[in-house]
């Protein structure tokens, strides 16, 4: 809204005199005063801080007294604010601005567009009167302005929402460094393509940063010992941030992200302000944990449309149960003494910022608490509560008038004043022509024109002794009223048209009859149009759902319990070692691993006995190869190496299919990178732990891994190195090459002989680590002679494969396998889908068994990693003894991922993974009933069966309370309705 009119002439002195203080007047000054008292106000000077029937005076922007019996200044203008409230001026932490923030960066920036740490939002504000307004229109007073392209997006700066000089509406710069896991594609750059990408770029960027600082240090002391350190912006711009100096705010999508950012920020110690996204409640514990300040978007979703069975049946339990739990985030997390500010970014269009607030204290949130998270805490954490975000004598006259309680149902936020200058939000409405309006008109003999409806959609009657006829239109354009209605009750068979100017309590215009004929009429406004009086909306009930990890279906309320010990009696146990397949035989867990494998065993104190008599129980599969479970992106395509990439950095804990493969018995999976690239990224070994965080799905002390990649996929790209198999070659040589030029870098620096430090290069570490044996490879390859020569050239450079992925024509160099000691990772018949996989045969694992090489079954796709027994299966056909074939899927992948000492059999000492099946395991007729990681039941057929009648009911509880609250929205809107009928 536009400053109200008594206000302008002070506006421009307080622009002039207050605000630019550097820049010259122009014509005369002027000295006018510039003091108010608002008197009679109940007064919030703070959270828990309230002055009834109090006085406010403001001079010339600040706030000169506030309390009881103050008698205003004589130079003041009074303002009799009676039956008002006013409250401090709400300050958002996440204003997001693309004003030049995508200019073309010019001069020594990172040569990742993506990493713009050197733009500043201070230097490129640009006040914009409607994103103002709309803020205004909420409460808001101040914002801190982030910039909104980028992965490092920038520094921002906090600026005040009124009127001003481009200079005077900044308050601080150089805020915070503002980052997101979001490329903007706008910018250009192929790196990164992913979500591993992108955290990998964020933490080699740091690096950089620290190694920026001390190279340049280092160099000005020994100028003429080496080559010159780059000058790079970016880079010296990211200087107090990775000191901890500078706030760093992380934009997260998820609760996930949100984790994964406080560990970049606890590698590099990096002061983390968070910016949520609704969905904390989700991991509260484990966000209290992080002591993080969180910015919170009220963007709750909408009512669920599940009106049809059809629309409900394709609302998943997830997405209903975020719909109920969402209100109750910001409640949540202060109880559990989180500290939370607000942010109107991210909250729907029809769902106003300030009414998502009211919501929020509907569900349980203390309204101290809102007001705190508006005010005063942002004020804190921007470091200007010297003079915001209360009211308190000599700070800024930035304040907001509310109608009643500010977080009453219907209060109205009247006022916003910034700096003593006021902004109407509820300004008196247009000159409307809705109302009752006396007509004078031969022709049609003195009706009564009713005008109602709402501005946009006009409506009315005409009425006539006791008669009604309803307006078939009434347009109104600010200056003309046209109004059409169907003359037959007035004695005229036909259409009659009125059009007339408009004057606020007068018509005058002209009519046209049904039969031609022109006449002139004017009418006087008689009653003026009320609003008819809104229903209060029905407030939707506190959940009443219990918390489960994750919030989903099958989702647990807790994590299984670990019985101290626990006994299985009278099964045929394949142990999958030295004993072999024990018939009626017993097996004893303890403190979740296996303590007695035999026959006979006694059940230790408080055991948990089960009977599983004529059942088989086997080690949990395992699956050496495998793309599940992967957020943001299997492979980084914007670089042919990027073994600096982590599939440990991009978890996914709560996807339905850990579930579902712990409902085919598989326990642990090796999650490989892609095979887009000759050197891709590093795997991570995780466990099926549903409900799980993703760094407490990981399996330590398995042998870390990388993933190189042979053959057809790495060539696809026609416009990035390697076009050929003789490239991936040549590529993979350079790398560990280069790999040896960085060890002797550090070994001369470390040994004195260079001033200015190597930088640490995370593609470089990873190979080193390859180099020294602390890394395994895992290599992607279909044919044999591109096998043999990636053996011949891992022992020029001096490391070993570990095992060749997929190894389809593995049968042709059995023995060259066996000698260098790569494992095999085969499929049981997947061969001929593309033409290097045209000589895959089904005999492949047996003759690759018959010469001594280390065998696996993999799945390489999510849905058949649920049935990989049957796979196993699938090869006894082929002669393999069924010993050997369990084998496949259980000890032998744990060697291959190094972890044989912990998981793969069933043996003393070994973690208590195992399955119990109905059957005999290798058959398709068998199904897991039961399957244990470390001692603890992760899933269990009868426990299913039972969980998809929750799973139901749940939903029917949810789809109830929406539709009922969907009812309730009708009837008020009917209500609504009828008020305005005639």
């Amino acid at each position: 809204m536009k400053p109200s009119y008594f206000l302008l002439v002070i506006l421009l002195i307080i622009q002039s005199a207050v605000v630019a203080q550097t820049r010259p007047v122009m014509g005369l000054r002027s000295h006018t005063p510039n003091v108010f008292a608002l008197t009679n106000a109940r007064i919030v000077v703070s959270p828990g801080n309230t002055i009834n029937n109090g006085t406010l005076v403001i001079r010339d922007g600040l706030i000169e007294a506030v309390g009881t019996n103050i008698i205003p200044p004589a130079d003041a203008l009074v303002k009799d604010m009676k039956g008002k409230s006013v409250y401090s001026g709400f300050i958002d932490l996440w204003a997001e601005t693309s004003v030049a923030s995508k200019d073309a960066p010019q001069g020594a920036v990172h040569w990742n567009p993506q990493v713009r740490s050197w733009y500043d939002a201070a230097s490129s504000f640009k006040y914009d009167e409607k994103s103002a307004e709309k803020l205004r229109s909420q409460g808001f007073v101040i914002a801190n302005v982030v910039p909104s392209a980028g992965i490092f997006r920038g520094k921002s700066a906090v600026v005040t929402l009124g009127e001003n000089t481009r200079s005077g509406n900044v308050i601080k710069p150089n805020v915070a460094q503002v980052m997101s896991y979001r490329k903007s594609r706008d910018l250009g750059g192929s790196y990164p393509a992913s979500l591993m990408g992108t955290i990998s770029l964020i933490r080699q960027t740091f690096y950089d940063a620290d190694w920026y600082e001390r190279a340049r240090f280092a160099y000005s002391d020994n100028s003429n010992s080496q080559m010159r350190p780059e000058i790079n912006l970016a880079l010296a711009a990211l200087l107090d941030a990775g000191k901890g100096r500078q706030p760093v705010i992380f934009e997260a999508n998820d609760e996930i992200d949100f984790l994964k950012s406080f560990s970049i920020a606890r590698e590099f110690g990096l002061n983390l302000w968070m910016k949520g996204s609704g969905h904390e409640y989700r991991r509260l514990q484990a966000i209290k944990d992080t002591g993080v300040p969180v910015i919170v978007p009220l963007n709750f979703p909408s009512l669920p449309d599940v009106e049809a069975p059809e629309q409900a049946m394709s609302m998943s339990l997830q997405n209903l149960r975020h719909w109920d739990l969402a209100p109750e985030n910001p409640a949540r997390l202060v109880e559990s003494g989180i500290t939370i500010a607000f942010t109107a970014t991210g909250t729907e269009s029809n769902q106003p910022f300030y009414e998502q607030v009211k919501k929020a204290v509907e569900r349980g949130l203390a309204r101290e608490d809102a007001l705190a998270a508006l005010t005063v805490i942002p004020a804190r954490l921007l470091g200007i509560d010297n003079l915001y975000g209360s009211l308190h004598k000599g700070m800024a006259a930035c304040f907001i008038v509310a109608s009643s309680n500010l977080f009453n149902a219907e209060t109205k936020i009247e006022e916003v004043w910034i700096e003593g200058i006021q902004y109407e939000n509820d300004k008196p409405a247009l000159a409307s022509p809705r109302g009752k309006w006396a007509l004078k008109s031969d022709e049609l003999d003195n009706p009564v024109i009713n005008i109602s409806g709402t501005e946009s959609r006009l409506r009315g009657v005409i009425e006539k002794d006791n008669r009604k006829i309803i307006l078939n239109t009434v347009k109104f354009d600010n200056h003309r009223v046209s109004i059409v209605f169907q003359g037959d009750s007035l004695g005229h068979n036909g259409i009659i048209r009125l059009s007339a100017s408009f004057s606020e309590n007068e018509l005058y215009g002209i009519g046209e009859m049904p039969d031609g004929r022109f006449f002139n009429w004017k009418a006087s406004r008689s009653d003026g149009f009320t609003e008819p009086a809104k229903e209060s909306k029905q407030s939707l009930a506190k959940s009443e759902l219990k918390m489960l990890y994750p919030s989903m279906e099958y989702g647990l309320e807790e994590k299984p319990q670990m019985p101290e010990n626990i006994l299985i009696k009278n099964a045929t146990i394949w142990t999958q070692g030295p004993l072999g397949k024990i018939e009626n035989a017993d097996m004893l867990v303890s403190k979740g691993k296996i303590a007695e494998v035999g026959k006979n065993l006694q059940a230790r104190r408080n055991a948990v006995v089960i009977d599983a008599t004529g059942k088989h129980v086997t080690p949990g599969l395992i699956d050496p190869h495998l793309h599940s479970n992967i957020r943001g992106g299997v492979n980084e395509v914007g670089n042919n190496m990027t073994p600096e990439t982590r599939v440990s950095d991009v978890l996914e804990s709560d996807n339905i299919w850990i579930y579902r493969l712990l409902a085919g018995g598989l326990t642990t999976g090796n999650l490989l990178h892609g095979s887009a690239n000759p050197v891709g990224g590093q795997d991570a070994v995780v466990k099926m732990r549903w409900g799980s965080l993703p760094d407490e799905m990981l399996l330590q002390g398995a042998s870390p891994g990388l993933k190189l990649a042979l053959g057809e996929n790495v060539v696809r790209n026609p416009d990035q190195y390697p076009n050929t198999r003789m490239g991936a070659e040549q590529i993979i040589r350079d790398a560990f090459q280069a790999a040896k030029d960085y060890i002797r870098e550090w070994e001369k620096w470390e040994d004195g002989n260079r001033a200015v430090p190597p930088r640490k290069d995370l593609q470089m570490e990873a190979l080193v680590e390859v180099l020294n044996g602390k890394r395994i490879i895992h290599a992607h390859a279909y044919r044999q002679d591109e096998m043999l020569m990636l053996i011949r050239l891992a022992e020029e450079l001096g490391f070993k494969i570990a095992s060749f992925e997929h190894t389809l024509e593995g049968y042709k160099v059995a023995d060259k396998l066996r000698e260098h000691g790569a494992a095999a990772i085969v499929w049981t018949d997947w061969s001929s889908f593309k033409v290097e996989a045209a000589d895959g045969i089904l005999g492949n694992a047996k003759t690759l068994l018959e010469r001594g090489v280390l065998t696996s079954l993999h799945s390489d796709d999510t849905q058949l990693a649920t049935r990989m027994n049957w796979e196993a299966g699938k090869l006894l056909a082929t002669g393999v003894e069924e010993i050997e074939a369990m084998n496949l899927i259980t000890i032998n992948p744990a060697r291959i991922i190094g972890a044989d000492h912990m998981i793969g059999s069933l043996e003393p000492g070994k973690h208590a993974d195992f399955v119990i099946w109905s059957g005999y395991p290798m058959s398709g007729f068998t199904h897991a009933e039961q399957t244990w990681i470390e001692g603890r039941k992760y899933f269990d057929r009868v426990e299913d069966l039972e969980n998809r009648k929750k799973v139901q009911a749940e939903r029917a509880l949810l789809i109830q309370k929406a539709a009922r609250h969907k009812s309730s929205a009708s009837q008020e809107k009917s209500v609504s309705a009828d008020n305005h009928s005639w």
